[in-house]
Parts: C-alpha cells; sequence; structure tokens
C-alpha cells in the first residue's frame, strides 16, 4: 500500500514536470495544454470505465454460476488487480495474488479462483493479439504496407506471447512444472506439488467450456478496442484530431509494445514511448503524442491511488 502510494505520488509528479518541460519554450502550447487537460482527462476517464466493465465481465463468464459473484464485485476486484498493475513493481503478479485471496474469502474454491484469474490473463493476451491483428489490417489498409515492419514484429511477439500462456497450461507443461516441483521438495518440503493437482484440474475444467472462452475473448476484444475510443478523445481534445481508424491503429500497437514494461510498475517510460513511437507512424508530432501519453498517465495515476485505497479497506473488512 504504502510502496503503490508514492509510486503513484512520484509518477504524477514526473508527469507535471514532464508537460510543463515539454511545452516550457511556448506559453502559449503550455497554455493550451493545460486549459485542455482537465477536459482531457475527464474523456480518458469516462472511456476507461467500459473498459474496466469489458475485462470485469469477461472474467466473471469464466466463472460457474453457482458460484459467481455479482457484476459489481468482479468489477471491483478488476479494479483493484490494475491498481497494482499500475503502481506496483511486477503489479500482473501482486494483483492476481491479492484478488485471488479475496476471491477465496468470499467463498470461491481456491482452485477456480486461481483458475479463472489464470485464464482471464490469457484471454486477455489472446484477445490482444487479435486486437493488433486488427491494428495491422487497418494500418494496411490505410496504405502504409512500406512501414509495416515494426507491426509486424509487435503481431508475432504478441502472438508468441498468447500461445506461451496457453501452452503453460496444457497437462505436458503442468506435468513438467509438477516433476520440478517434486525435486525441490526433497529439499524444500513446503513446495509439495499437491495443489498443482487441483490447479491443473480446474483449469482443464475451464478449457472445456469452449463457448464461455470464445465469449470471454470477444468481451476482451471489446476492452482493447475502447482503448481506441480514448486515444482517439485524447488526440482531438488536445488539437491533434485523427481518424477511428488511425487512432486504432496508435493503440494497437503502443499496447503490444507496452506488454514489454510489465515487471515496472504501469510499464512506466515504455508505456510513454510505446505511444510516441505508435503516434509517429501516423505522423502525430511527437510532442503531442506525449502529451496524450501523459494524460493517460494521469488518469492511471489517479484510478490506481484511489484503487489500492479501496483494495486496502476490502482486505480490513471482518
Amino acid at each position: 500500500m504504502r510502496s503503490g502510494l508514492r509510486n503513484g505520488l512520484i509518477l504524477g509528479g514526473v508527469v507535471l514536470a514532464a508537460i510543463v518541460a515539454l511545452n516550457a519554450r511556448d506559453l502559449a502550447s503550455l497554455w493550451t495544454v493545460l486549459a485542455a487537460f482537465p477536459l482531457a482527462l475527464a474523456a480518458s476517464l469516462a472511456s476507461h470505465i467500459p473498459q474496466l466493465a469489458f475485462t470485469s465481465l469477461g472474467w466473471m463468464i469464466l466463472l460457474p454460476r453457482a458460484v459467481r459473484p455479482t457484476f459489481r464485485r468482479m468489477f471491483l476486484l478488476r479494479w483493484y488487480r490494475e491498481a497494482c498493475d499500475s503502481l506496483l513493481p511486477a503489479g500482473v503478479v501482486v494483483g492476481q495474488a491479492a484478488v485471488t485471496r479475496l476471491m477465496i474469502r468470499d467463498g470461491i474454491p481456491s482452485g477456480l479462483a486461481a483458475g479463472t484469474a489464470t485464464l482471464g490473463i490469457t484471454l486477455e493476451a489472446v484477445s490482444q493479439t487479435l486486437f493488433t491483428l486488427i491494428g495491422l489490417g487497418t494500418f494496411l489498409a490505410l496504405g502504409r504496407a512500406s512501414e509495416a515492419t515494426g507491426f509486424w514484429i509487435g503481431t508475432a511477439v504478441a502472438a508468441l506471447m498468447a500461445c506461451a500462456l496457453v501452452a503453460l497450461q496444457r497437462p505436458w507443461a503442468l506435468g513438467l512444472l509438477r516433476r520440478v516441483l517434486e525435486r525441490l521438495a526433497k529439499r524444500w518440503p513446503r513446495l509439495q506439488p499437491d495443489w498443482l493437482d487441483r490447479f491443473q484440474a480446474t483449469i482443464l475444467r475451464l478449457h472445456e467450456d469452449r463457448k464461455a472462452l470464445a465469449l470471454s475473448t470477444l468481451v476482451h476484444l471489446g476492452n482493447w478496442m475502447m482503448g481506441s475510443v480514448e486515444m482517439f478523445l485524447l488526440l482531438w481534445i488536445i488539437g491533434f484530431p485523427v481518424s477511428f481508424a488511425e487512432a486504432l491503429v496508435i493503440e494497437s500497437f503502443a499496447q503490444v509494445v507496452r506488454s514489454a514494461g510489465f515487471l515496472l510498475p504501469g510499464a512506466a517510460l515504455v508505456q510513454e514511448g510505446a505511444i510516441v513511437a505508435a503516434c509517429a507512424l501516423i505522423g502525430v508530432p511527437p510532442a503531442t503524442a506525449l502529451n496524450a501519453a501523459l494524460i493517460r498517465r494521469t488518469r492511471e495515476i489517479l484510478v490506481g491511488l484511489f484503487g489500492l485505497v479501496a483494495w486496502r479497506r476490502d482486505e480490513a473488512r471482518p
């Protein structure tokens, strides 16, 4: 909690300093950005709420109806996970562990809580690959085939990551992990792999519901599409309007590059560089792109800070 709040304050200070430094030589530009900042931030927040809703629903679909929490509860859990991802080192891991613990406390079996959380992240990666392919197709349709080398590489990386996550949940991979744990347990008895058998059984049962998997993937794809809406609104409000197709290209390429910084809190600096690089593909000036990236970072900090406080209160309830 303290680490997340500290990181949020530090990142917030860096964002403010960066906006001022970026536009310091042009006071008119600085005042334009600052004047547009509240509206742009409000637009970013408004378009992000549906993103949280989509990912919450995509995760919720994977749970059997008999133990499925309310949508409100799933929304809160997804918010907590995103808060950890935004402000804590290796936040994806920390956030998944936190929400899994809360799900178990809510009465969901431990194997099912861990299994659906893991599968949810996997389907997010699969849907991101589809989103990147849509972005690549849109980029080619805009007549930029000669500049698509980076996009092809990003698409391949996204596909490999998704395939790796899926492969790690197959019986042969889990069996290999079990053998490793058995060897380690000889030296450290607490590492008994019995829990892995329950986890494997749960994962395989979840994989059998192909309809739920497909529907969850489509819902997660809606989340990525809403990210394009956010980018479209940000660039339009700060004075560099682009088409929705161009915003989709920017968002799809930026997100696949951002995934390389998953160990950093909120992929700090990696995300900003990814957005600037993606905007360059469409011809958006670096300064404008960075302003948009910094506004999005501000939104992430605010959502993350309030999310950490809410998570802490949830953990403290009897």
